[in-house]
């Protein structure tokens, strides 16, 4: 074997190397660009995940912010007529005759728990008080009458904007529960 035959077999040993080296060079290449394929796969899923999660939570926002407001509007509306039907209860004690007005002053003598020596009453009802039983003071401010007693130290207070009150207070979920009967 000759110095050319060395020289050549070296060449074809390096000329296979080379291509081996490239070959594995290509499977390597391919292999990473395989991976990065699927690495940028995997993040387009994620974000795509990530905005219909986004998009999720902002639709359950939205659907709940509109629950909220229909149940304020719902609850306003019930409030409004609650506070309606007060008001009528009101000018129904304002429009009492002068029967109906005899009548519940009446009433409110026989329920005192103490003795009434004076009544202080607004213009509407001193003409139904019998002035022959009780002293009767004119008091204009008032919309209604108060029973005083012997001493002064007792009063009960039957003026329309406290009626309607002690009314709101002591009857308003009764008042709602018959309103909204649901």
């Amino acid at each position: 074997m000759g110095l050319k035959d060395v020289k050549n077999d070296i060449l074809q040993e390096a000329r296979d190397k080379a291509s081996q080296i490239n070959e594995e060079a290509e499977q390597e290449a391919n292999q990473i660009l395989e991976e990065a394929e699927e690495k940028a796969e995997e993040i387009k899923e994620e974000a795509r995940n990530e905005v219909e999660d986004q998009k999720e939570t902002e639709r359950k926002k939205t659907v709940s912010g509109a629950n909220m407001e229909a149940r304020n509007t719902k609850l306003a509306a019930k409030q409004d007529k609650l506070e309606e039907v007060f008001q009528e209860f009101e000018e129904e004690l304002r429009d009492l005759d002068q029967d109906e007005k005899e009548n519940f002053v009446q009433n409110a003598i026989k329920e005192a728990e103490f003795e009434i020596s004076e009544i202080e009453a607004s213009e509407e009802f001193v003409d139904v008080i019998d002035e022959s039983k009780h002293e009767v003071s004119d008091n204009q401010e008032l919309d209604g009458f108060v029973l005083v007693s012997d001493n002064g130290e007792r009063r009960k207070n039957f003026s329309i904007d406290k009626i309607v009150e002690s009314y709101k207070q002591e009857h308003r979920k009764e008042v709602a529960e018959k309103l909204f009967e649901d």
